[in-house]
C-alpha cells in the first residue's frame, strides 16, 4: 500500500535521514528540516541555492561526475560527500541518488564517524606501510586497498586477481605462498608469513602477511588480511644476526692473533695483533690468502695445505693446523692455528674464525727436553715470586724464601720446622679460591687463578696463581706445586680499562663481563703446557720424559675441553639428538657425586651428610647430563659454606611420580631479589672486579637446563646469611 501524502510528510520531517531534491545542475528545489544543519543559519539564502556551494572543494568534481552519470537507464547511484557546516564541522553523508523526471532525489545518512575512522586508517596505512585485502573463495574476487598497491608499486586502478597478487613473489616461493591461502580455506585456520617480493619496478622488499577466515556454516566464505612492508626491519634483524654470529664465533676462537676467513668469498680478516705478529700491513683489513700462504716455510707448504683440506672436510667444527711462518725480520717461527668452522646445509665449510698461536718457544723446549734437568731446580728457576709445594692433604713441604718470610711475619709459624697446612697461613679471601682449585689439581688438572692480597701498608697486590699436580712413577698425584706471580701492574691496567668500559653502553659491559669470567679458563691449559715444559726443561732423568709428555697431552685436551664448554649454551639444542636414556639407581648415582666432594668438605671442616632413600628409587635419565647438573649444585653448596653443614637427602615417598633430591647448606644464602640471576648464564650473586667468590656464572644455568631436558625441574629456597636449599625433581621410572 503506498504512503498517503500526510504519511509521507510526517516520515520526511521526523526521520534522521537527509532528504533533498535538486536539479541536475545542483540547484536545490526542496529539502527536509534535517538538512538545515548543512546550510547557513539564514534559511532564506537557501532558496534557489546550489548544493555544490556547501560540499567541500575536493568532493565537488566527484559530485558533478556522479550527477552527469545519472540517466533514465542508470537512475540509482550511491556516493558519499562531505559538507562544511557552521556548527558541526565537516559532516560526511552517504547518499542514495535517484533520477526521476529530470530531478535528482537524494536520501542521505550520516557516516561522519565511519569517515573519520577511514581517514585514520588511511593515515596509519601510509605511516606504517601497510595495506588491507580480502578474498572471496566463492567467486575468486580479490580486493586490495591502496596501501597494497603502494607496497607492490602497482597502479591502484589495476584490476586485482589472485594470480596477479601471487606474481610478485619469486618463483621459488610462489607455490608456498599460494598454499598458505589454500590451506586456510581448507583448514579454517588463520596464518601469517614473511616472504620476499619483487615490485613492479623490480625492487626487492620483505613483507609480512596476516590472514583470518570468516566462517559461515563451517565453511570459509571470506578471507580478510593485511600486508606490511617490513623491509627495513628485516635488513636490521639480518644485520643483528650477523653481528651475533660474529660474537658467538669469536667466543669459540678468542685469542690474540684472531682471524675471520670467509671461504666462499676468499676473504680473510686479520686482527691487529695477528698482523703485528707477522708484519702484515696494518692499513688493510682484508689480506688475500695467497699472501699469507707465501709466508709458510717451503718445507711445510704441502703438509699444511693437505691438513687444511682435511680439516675442511672432517666432521665436527674444530679446525687445527701448524706450520712455520716467516716474521717481519724474515725468521721462521712455529705457529699453531685453532679455529671454529661454520657449515652450510650441505655440510660444507663456508666460514672459519680462530686464532694464530705462537708456539715457537714450546717447540724449542720440546727439542731440548732430552737434555733434562731436575724438577726441583725448575721450581727455583721458574721466575715466579712465590712458590709452595704441598702434599695431598695441603701440608707445606717446600717453600721459597720470600713465601717463608711472609708466613713467619704474618702467622708466627715456620713451616720448615713445624707441620703446617697452607690454608692456615694464607689471607682469608684466598681460602675459598684455594679449596676449589686445590681440589681440581688433585684430580690431575693444572689450574690458573688470579687473586687479590691486601698488604700491611694498605696497598693491593694481585697475584696470578698456578696449581700444578705432581705425579709419581705410578701416575698417582703425590703433591701439588702452587706458584704465585705478581701481576699487580697488569691488573691495575686491566682494572682501569674495565672501569672505563663500565661507563659505556650495555653491549660493552656484557663483553667485558664475559671476558672477565672466562679468560682464565681459556688461558689455563696453555699456561699448563708452558709450566710443565719449564718443569721438565732441564730434567736429568730421560725415563720420566714420556710421563711428562703425557701431562702436556692432557693440557692440550684441557684446552679443547674448555673451548667446548664455552659453546655449551649455543649448542645445547643439539643435546636432544644425542640423549642416551637408561634406567639408573638414584641412590647410587647421588652417592657417587657425594663421595667426589667429600675431600672438599673435609678441608673446610664441614658436616657433610647423605641420607639415601630406603625405596631405592629408579629413574630413566641420561647420566651424562644428570651427573654434571648435580655436581654443580653440590660443589656450589660447599664452595659458599664457610662453616656448618652441607646435607643431601633423597626422597621418593611423598610423590607417586617424582623423586626429590635436596641439597641444603648453611652458607652465605641468596637474596630473594637475586633468585632470577643465578640461573641466568654469565650472571652471579656478586659480579665485577671486586667480587668475593670466583666462578664463571655458568654452572647453575647449565644444571637447570640439563635437568629440564631430562623432564625435571629445579626449585630454590634461600635466605641471605642463613643458607640455601636446592631441590632437584626428576620423574620416576615406573
Amino acid at each position: 500500500m503506498p504512503f498517503t501524502l500526510d504519511q509521507f510528510e510526517i516520515l520526511a520531517e521526523k526521520t534522521l535521514h537527509f532528504l533533498l531534491v535538486f536539479e541536475k545542475d545542483g540547484r536545490i528545489i526542496a529539502y527536509n528540516s534535517r538538512c538545515e544543519i548543512l546550510f547557513p543559519s539564514d534559511v532564506s539564502y537557501m532558496e534557489g541555492g546550489y548544493i555544490t556551494d556547501f560540499i567541500i572543494d575536493d568532493d565537488v568534481p566527484v559530485f558533478k561526475k556522479v550527477i552527469s552519470e545519472l540517466s533514465p537507464e542508470n537512475f540509482l547511484i550511491s556516493k558519499s560527500f562531505s559538507f562544511a557546516t557552521e556548527n558541526h564541522g565537516v559532516l560526511s553523508l552517504k547518499f542514495d541518488l535517484t533520477f526521476q523526471n529530470n530531478l535528482v532525489y537524494a536520501a542521505g545518512t550520516d557516516t561522519t564517524e565511519e569517515y573519520k575512522e577511514h581517514r585514520a586508517l588511511m593515515t596509519i596505512s601510509k605511516l606504517t606501510k601497510t595495506g588491507a585485502w580480502y578474498f572471496n573463495p566463492k567467486n575468486n574476487e580479490m580486493y586490495w586497498s591502496k596501501g597494497c598497491y603502494i607496497i607492490k608499486g602497482l597502479d591502484p586502478d589495476t584490476p586485482m586477481t589472485r594470480a596477479l597478487g601471487a606474481s610478485f613473489y619469486p618463483k621459488e616461493s610462489r607455490k608456498r605462498v599460494e598454499k598458505y591461502l589454500d590451506d586456510l580455506i581448507k583448514n579454517k585456520k588463520a596464518y601469517e608469513y614473511t616472504e620476499k617480493i619483487v615490485t613492479e619496478q623490480g625492487e626487492e622488499k620483505w613483507v609480512k602477511v596476516v590472514a583470518h577466515p570468516v566462517i559461515h556454516k563451517n565453511e570459509v566464505i571470506y578471507v580478510n588480511g593485511t600486508i606490511a612492508d617490513i623491509t627495513d626491519r628485516h635488513h636490521y634483524i639480518e644485520k643483528l644476526k650477523y653481528n651475533e654470529e660474529t660474537k658467538h664465533l669469536a667466543l669459540k676462537g678468542i685469542q690474540s692473533g684472531l682471524f675471520d676467513h670467509h671461504i666462499a668469498k676468499n676473504e680473510v680478516f686479520y686482527s691487529s695483533d695477528f698482523k703485528k705478529m707477522l708484519g702484515l700491513p696494518l692499513d688493510q683489513d682484508f689480506v688475500p690468502e695467497e699472501i699469507f700462504r707465501k709466508m709458510i716455510h717451503p718445507e711445510d707448504v704441502d703438509g699444511a695445505f693437505k691438513r687444511h683440506q682435511d680439516n675442511l672436510k672432517k666432521e665436527g667444527n674444530h679446525y687445527h693446523n701448524h706450520y712455520r711462518l716467516s716474521d717481519k725480520k724474515g725468521n721462521y717461527k712455529h705457529y699453531e692455528v685453532h679455529g671454529f668452522r661454520r657449515k652450510n646445509e650441505k655440510g660444507e665449510t663456508i666460514r672459519m674464525i680462530g686464532n694464530l698461536i705462537d708456539v715457537h718457544q714450546r717447540k724449542l723446549n720440546e727439542r731440548t727436553i732430552i737434555e733434562g734437568k731436575n724438577r726441583l731446580q725448575a721450581i727455583v728457576n721458574n721466575g715466579f715470586a712465590y712458590t709452595v709445594l704441598l702434599d695431598t692433604k695441603g701440608k707445606i713441604l717446600i717453600t721459597d724464601k720470600k713465601s717463608l718470610k711472609i708466613i713467619k711475619k704474618d702467622f708466627k709459624v715456620d713451616p720448615t720446622k713445624t707441620d703446617c697446612l697452607f690454608i692456615d697461613v694464607m689471607p682469608a679471601n684466598f681460602k675459598n679460591s684455594f679449596i676449589h682449585t686445590f681440589n681440581e689439581a688433585l684430580k690431575g688438572n693444572t689450574i690458573k687463578k688470579e687473586i687479590e692480597r691486601v698488604m700491611h701498608d694498605g696497598n693491593t697486590q694481585w697475584l696470578e696463581s698456578k696449581y700444578t699436580p705432581i705425579f709419581d712413577d705410578d701416575y698417582k698425584i703425590n703433591s701439588v706445586l702452587v706458584s704465585f706471580h705478581d701481576i699487580s701492574e697488569r691488573k691495575l691496567a686491566q682494572q682501569a680499562i674495565t672501569l672505563a668500559h663500565l661507563r659505556e653502553q650495555e653491549l660493552s659491559n656484557l663483553k667485558s663481563n664475559i671476558l672477565s669470567n672466562f679468560s682464565h679458563e681459556i688461558r689455563t691449559p696453555l699456561n699448563g703446557i708452558m709450566t710443565i715444559s719449564n718443569l721438565i726443561l732441564k730434567d736429568k732423568y730421560p725415563e720420566e720424559q714420556n710421563q711428562l709428555l703425557k701431562y702436556l697431552e692432557e693440557s692440550k685436551d684441557r684446552l679443547l675441553d674448555t673451548m667446548n664448554k664455552l659453546s655449551n649454551f649455543s649448542e645445547i639444542d643439539a643435546i636432544h639428538d644425542t640423549l642416551n636414556f637408561e634406567e639408573v639407581d638414584i641412590n647410587y648415582t647421588v652417592e657417587s657425586s657425594f663421595r667426589e666432594y667429600q675431600h672438599m668438605a673435609d678441608i673446610k671442616k664441614l658436616d657433610y651428610n647423605l641420607e639415601l632413600d630406603t625405596e631405592s628409587p629408579q629413574a630413566k635419565i641420561d647420566i651424562n647430563l644428570f651427573r654434571p647438573a648435580l655436581n654443580n649444585i653440590i660443589h656450589n653448596a660447599i664452595k659458599y659454606t664457610e662453616k656448618g653443614a652441607v646435607s643431601i637427602r633423597i626422597n621418593s615417598n611423598t610423590s607417586k611420580k617424582n623423586i626429590y633430591i635436596y641439597i641444603k647448606d648453611t652458607g652465605i644464602g641468596i637474596d630473594k631479589k637475586d633468585f632470577f640471576k643465578i640461573f641466568e648464564p654469565l650472571m652471579q650473586g656478586s659480579t665485577g672486579i671486586s667480587r668475593e667468590y670466583e666462578g664463571t656464572g655458568v654452572g647453575l644455568s647449565l644444571s637447570k637446563r640439563y635437568i629440564e631436558i631430562l623432564g625435571g625441574k629445579i626449585k630454590l629456597k634461600s635466605k641471605l646469611g642463613k643458607g640455601t636449599e636446592f631441590i632437584i625433581i626428576i620423574p620416576k621410572h615406573v
